[in-house]
């Protein structure tokens, strides 16, 4: 009762300042970019919440990998976030653009853009998280799924409706305490209850690193984090800071705020996997963790920084799909603010329908399914545009794209059946990497021929 009543509050103050209007024009960068003023605290707050949306998807690998989960979950996004806040971050400021196929369409013509802007839209998907915080709503409230997937959706993007960036900024802030708050009562109530002892019943090996028994998993892993370079939620945070320094000292801050909340979130499955060893369903090991190894008003704080955790992904990523929808895809560029009130609602539609099937799936199985193709249209094209020796020509980069998306679905047509095949990832990006490798040397030896 107590977890009802402090998530009802909670979402009531979501709704704060939401139905306020601007007055005069609001200008794309002002809506999309916060008038590209983000300061220090405002972007660390919004990079750190919204890296950590698909929270269950952490919990479930952590409860079945024990802290080998760190191998993949944590060590590749620190790596490829330190390479773009040393490398990156400065000339992906300089940009004066607002979104990722922007980028694209500046480098590689209209077309490419208009395929980078669909494979932003599967990225961006709000689906995922839609679901995850309306499996926590369905566990507070007694109602249907389906209208825990309506409030969901409601409740992240109300207040994007006026405010825009700005606002999503403003309430990550709120969420970030929310979030390393309710994660930090819950593991100091574990230790203080339970002390080191359930992480001594653990299975054998779940305090151990062992990359020799997970390494086709580390590296699937490792290949899929590469995203974060193309990342669209990465980018426009990046357009939107004070300055380039900014953008540098927040992400190497952001890093930091990682690798303690991987701490905080990695030590709470640990413990539920000592004290519950036999769970059926880990998808949900933090809920049930919550509703039977803590007291009330500890559960109902752990449930609300869950909460806060997974909805600072969600309205992000339904602002950057209306984004993405109304000016990447259909180019209406005229009226932002109009324009993106529509493309919200008809993110929060296309979401909607887009669960129906996926109801009881878990986030690992959504993110695992559908990310390959996405590192295969976009890492390669946004990481050439960065660091010209590498990059190709617009008709090569076709070529690269299509085959190494035909390689993905090759193999997981030719290992549907298996659930301990190798990722799509791997061999679609070897396949990537060999066809630029070739069409570098044959531009490079044209060139010579040409001299």
């Amino acid at each position: 009762m107590t977890a009802v009543w402090v998530v009802s509050a909670y979402l009531l103050l979501l709704l704060a300042g939401s139905f306020q209007h601007r007055k005069g024009n609001v200008d794309a960068d002002s809506f999309l970019l916060a008038g590209r003023r983000l300061t220090l605290f405002p972007f660390v707050a919004t990079m750190v919440t919204t890296a950590y949306g698909w929270i269950f998807g952490i919990g479930e690998l952590y409860y079945q990998y024990g802290i080998s989960a760190w191998l993949f979950l944590s060590l590749p996004y620190t790596i490829f976030a330190g390479i773009m806040a040393f490398f990156l971050s400065g000339k992906i400021r300089k940009e004066q653009i607002h979104s990722v196929p922007e980028l694209l369409e500046k480098y590689y013509g209209k077309g490419f853009a208009k395929l980078g802007s669909l494979a932003v839209l599967i990225t961006i998907s709000p689906a995922m998280y839609a679901l995850m915080c309306a499996q926590l709503l369905s566990s507070i409230f007694p109602i249907p799924i389906w209208i825990s997937i309506m409030l969901a959706l409601f409740f992240s993007s109300v207040y994007l409706y006026n405010g825009g960036l700005a606002a999503l900024a403003k309430k990550d802030g709120w969420k970030f305490i929310l979030m390393f708050g309710g994660f930090a009562v819950a593991l100091g109530y574990l230790f203080i209850q339970y002390g080191p002892l359930p992480l001594k019943g653990m299975p054998a090996g779940s305090l151990k690193f062992s990359l020799h028994a997970h390494f086709w998993e580390v590296l699937s892993w490792f290949i899929l984090a590469s995203l974060l370079f193309a990342d669209p939620g990465f980018h426009q945070r990046i357009y939107s800071t004070h300055n380039a320094r900014t953008a540098q000292v927040g992400l190497f801050i952001s890093i930091l705020c990682w690798t303690f909340f991987d701490f905080l979130a990695g030590s709470v499955a640990l413990y539920a996997l000592g004290l519950m060893p036999e769970l059926e369903n880990s998808a949900f090991v933090y809920l049930a963790l919550a509703t039977s190894q803590l007291p009330e008003w500890i559960a109902a704080l752990f449930i609300l920084g869950l909460l806060a955790t997974i909805m600072s992904t969600l309205d992000s990523f339904l602002f950057l799909s209306a984004q993405t929808l109304m000016l990447d895809l259909f180019n209406k560029k005229t009226e932002t603010k109009k324009e993106m009130r529509k493309g919200l609602l008809l993110s929060s539609v296309l979401t909607f329908l887009i669960l129906i099937p996926y109801q009881q799936e878990s986030a690992v199985r959504i993110f695992y399914d559908f990310t390959p193709y996405i590192v295969c249209i976009l890492v390669p094209p946004v990481l050439s545009i960065f660091i010209p020796s590498i990059k190709i020509q617009s008709r090569q980069l076709w070529v690269q794209v299509l085959v190494s998306i035909l390689v993905c679905l090759i193999w997981n047509w030719a290992y549907s059946n298996n659930d301990e095949a190798l990722s799509a990832v791997v061999p679609a990006i070897l396949a990537s990497i060999g066809i630029q490798a070739f069409f570098l040397l044959y531009n490079k030896s044209m060139s010579g021929m040409q001299n």
